[in-house]
């Protein structure tokens, strides 16, 4: 019977361990976490979620206090909408946050920034294009763009002089998403350099209704494998959502995923950024403390 260590996952000139480790925001997947995956040889995530807070804590900078002092007056009131994310603090805390993490890789797996669209920081585009283009400026060897359909974040990177070279990919979770996707930017002659489709059973923001078990992440790769076949495209295909055991990634590896992608599982490994006791909680939780919803902002 074949093993997870059987199978290769190639992304341009680099031959990986076929696991990536999914984007944990608030500093879940941590840079100790996502540099552990790339030393093995896989692919480890970082996430810029909260990102002033995860610099101000990895490097004791004070960008929280200083944004909390400048809007003082505002903290009791409950509309939001004059409050804006100065965009030198934010990409001075980004590059802070991968400058260091990449600083520290070693070993010949790699590193990727999960980049949600939906983190809109009261000003979607600009936002947005700081946080892409900055994690270029700091060396992430790759971005994957998360929790949202990304029909204008190629064309946000499109000037950067590493557009063309590091390893961008999207997360959808149906063909008719990633026709969107390459429709969209087909103007940019950039292919993603692969795609992750989540199924129901993954964590986050899903691009699921209420109708989620109604669908099936096997057959959904099928449906896209399927696709890209008639399209002539050589994108690899990435599997995510429900994935807990060798047996079940090779599953999927043995019918035409390049690789698996896994977040849940290494929630309790020492080098996550949860708390020891909210660990001890996940090893003591059954299928019936699950809870779905339907508040993600993306779904």
């Amino acid at each position: 019977m074949k093993r997870v260590d059987d199978f290769r996952l190639q992304l341009g000139k680099n031959e990986l361990v076929p696991i990536i480790i999914g984007g944990m925001g608030v500093d879940i997947s941590t840079a100790e976490l996502a540099l552990e995956a790339a030393r093995l040889g896989g692919i480890g995530h970082i996430s810029d979620a909260l990102v002033h807070d995860v610099s101000d804590r990895r490097f004791d900078t004070e960008f929280v206090k200083e944004k909390t002092k400048f809007y003082k007056h505002n903290i009791d009131n409950s509309d939001k909408s004059i409050i804006q994310f100065d965009l030198g603090k934010l990409a001075e805390a980004t590059r802070l946050h991968v400058g260091r993490t990449m600083d520290a890789k070693r070993g010949n797996g790699l590193v990727f920034l999960n980049c949600m669209e939906k983190l809109t920081m009261n000003g979607p585009r600009e936002t947005l294009q700081v946080r892409l283009n900055s994690a270029l400026d700091a060396g992430i060897d790759g971005i994957t763009l998360s929790a949202g359909l990304h029909l204008g974040s190629f064309g946000l990177m499109a000037e950067h002089k590493r557009f063309r070279d590091a390893k961008l990919g999207i997360i959808v979770s149906s063909v008719r998403a990633l026709q969107l996707f390459l429709r969209k930017t087909a103007r940019l002659n950039r292919l993603p350099d692969f795609v992750i489709i989540e199924g129901p059973l993954a964590g986050g923001h899903l691009g699921f209704g209420m109708d989620w078990a109604q669908y099936d992440l096997a057959t959904i790769v099928g449906e896209v494998a399927q696709f890209l076949k008639t399209e002539q495209l050589n994108i690899p295909l990435v599997a995510a959502g429900g994935i807990f055991t060798g047996t079940d990634a090779v599953n999927f590896l043995n019918n035409g995923a390049a690789a698996v992608q896994v977040a849940t599982r290494f929630t309790i490994a020492n080098e996550c950024g949860l708390p020891d006791k909210v660990k001890q909680e996940y090893f003591k939780a059954s299928e019936d403390d699950i809870i779905v919803n339907g508040v993600s902002p993306t779904g």
